[in-house]
């Protein structure tokens, strides 16, 4: 068939397939799959999370991700945790100190730096009180 053809098949209005779907019927399902699901949950959801996550805990996590509303996974993923913001500051200076280097040495090197380091300069001398 031609493009012609096929664009003047119905008219402007006229319905390709009159016999089709009723208006509401994807929402009557949508609605009753809803209902559906919240009484299954209801009834086995507990159980159902404790034999996932026991048995196949990456799809434990990827369902629970899933569900979480997006704007409350950004606020987890700005939360500072238990630091301070003073601590964070100082976290984040470190990271940005150690990312610096990543080009030109090893991180476990860094990291092996970082402690010899400290461990050097906070070290008590023998017969030095503290």
């Amino acid at each position: 068939m031609n493009k012609q053809t096929v664009s003047t098949r119905w008219k402007p209005g006229q319905s390709g397939n009159p016999l089709g779907r009723p208006q509401g019927a994807r929402s009557k399902f949508s609605e009753q799959a809803c209902a559906d699901a919240l009484a299954d949950w209801t009834a086995n959801g507990k159980d159902t999370l404790q034999c996932v996550r026991a048995t196949d805990p990456s799809t434990y996590l990827r369902v629970l991700f899933s569900i979480i509303p997006k704007d409350i996974a950004v606020s987890i993923e700005n939360r500072t945790g238990p630091m301070d913001s003073v601590e964070m500051q100082m976290m984040r200076r470190l990271v940005a100190m150690i990312r610096a280097t990543a080009d030109a040495v090893d991180i476990e090197t860094v990291f092996a730096w970082l402690e010899e380091d400290l461990r050097a300069r906070v070290a008590k001398r023998v017969g030095e009180q503290r």
